[in-house]
């Protein structure tokens, strides 16, 4: 009987070790979209409060920008490695 309750509670330690791993991975690996007003889009690792008010820059999630990829109205741009910045008119700004 003590080996399957080792068994059980083994397994459930798991399930739960799992379950954490997967929550933690996931969340890493999402991101957004940010797009301006002008069709610029690009993903960003976090939703910046510093873009320049004018730019009317709005967020979606990932799932948003694969389903708009192909859309006329978007500019895909190149995605940075330091996203500390935004896109306006195809050019690439760093926050200062």
């Amino acid at each position: 009987m003590h080996t399957m309750k080792n068994l059980l509670g083994t397994a459930a330690l798991a399930a739960v070790l799992a379950t954490g791993t997967l929550a933690v991975t996931s969340t890493v690996a999402s991101a957004d979209v940010a797009c301006n007003s002008n069709g610029d889009c690009w993903h960003t690792s976090q939703r910046y409060t510093t873009y320049p008010s004018g730019l009317g820059v709005t967020f979606f999630g990932d799932d948003w920008g694969v389903t708009h990829r192909t859309d006329a109205n978007y500019h895909w741009q190149t995605d940075q490695t330091d996203d500390h910045g935004y896109y306006d008119h195809g050019t690439w700004h760093h926050f200062n």
